[in-house]
């Protein structure tokens, strides 16, 4: 399937309710992953929590600002490739995972800026080879760090350019205020790149604090962000972003951010923190 596909009338109508379990079969060891929200916020916590019980390896995790779902996942051994433009818990500090995967050179690392990430996000809605940029990131050493990245004359005014590759995903995986059974979401607070990624994936997972009716969608403020037709599944999950906040339904919990923070800084209360937290889920899940 291709990315940010198209369905036919008689599918925009379907039922894409599914189980975070069912949904999740659809992300492989390797894949490109993208991870939706921002920071400490409208993370799918809980999504990434059920790739680390499954034990996917060597995913390719992408997202604007990494936060704690991209920490755990690089905790619990998933994470093979990280691109992004910053990876930290906010006001709670360092990501302890990541902090210490890069210090010790464990996790490739793709150095991103705002600019570079959108625009290779587009260009594979688009499906096209690549985007242009100005060349202004050339007075920098980032073109170091990023060889893929070319400069060419722009052929109409000879400016210098930097052609941005596609950046193609197999999954992208977010977090929703609310969404109807057919995947059309309604996407409140800080949207970050979450509407550029179902336009760029193969599979889209949409986990919601509640599914409503379509009417009652529309009603929402900002009504519907997402357009169920990019949708692949949709799975029903309150708190599904905890600890990080949801507006408005739930805001940043950050004494259980403080919490995450000391386990993931000690070896020995590592496992059981995320052995707790998985579990604490799957009881969610079997309720």
């Amino acid at each position: 399937m291709e990315p940010g596909h198209r369905m036919g009338q008689g599918q925009l109508t379907a039922d894409r309710r599914a189980t975070l379990g069912d949904a999740l079969i659809a992300v492989q060891d390797g894949h490109r992953v993208a991870l939706g929200g921002m920071t400490l916020y409208r993370r799918p916590v809980a999504a990434a929590l059920g790739l680390a019980r499954a034990g996917r390896r060597d995913l390719e995790i992408v997202t604007l600002t990494g936060g704690l779902e991209t920490d755990l996942l690089i905790g619990a051994g998933c994470v093979g490739r990280l691109r992004s433009c910053y990876t930290g818990l906010e006001v709670v500090g360092f990501a302890p995972h990541f902090t210490r995967c890069a210090q010790q050179g464990t996790l490739e690392l793709i150095e991103e800026t705002e600019y570079t990430l959108s625009y290779a996000l587009q260009a594979a809605t688009m499906r096209v080879p690549f985007l242009p940029m100005r060349g202004d990131l050339a007075r920098t050493d980032y073109l170091r760090v990023r060889p893929d990245l070319k400069t060419f004359a722009c052929p109409l005014t000879g400016s210098p350019l930097i052609a941005v590759p596609a950046l193609p995903l197999d999954v992208a995986i977010l977090h929703a205020t609310a969404a109807d059974r057919h995947g059309n979401c309604n996407l409140q607070g800080q949207l970050a790149l979450d509407p550029h990624l179902p336009t760029a994936a193969c599979v889209t997972i949409v986990t919601a604090e509640r599914i409503v009716s379509t009417d009652e969608l529309m009603a929402m403020r900002g009504g519907v962000r997402l357009a169920g037709v990019y949708v692949t599944h949709v799975v029903e999950l309150p708190g599904g972003s905890l600890p990080t906040s949801c507006y408005p339904d739930h805001r940043l919990d950050v004494a259980a951010v403080l919490d995450y923070a000391d386990a993931a800084e000690d070896a020995a209360a590592w496992p059981r923190w995320l052995a707790e937290a998985i579990e604490a889920r799957a009881l969610e899940a079997r309720a």
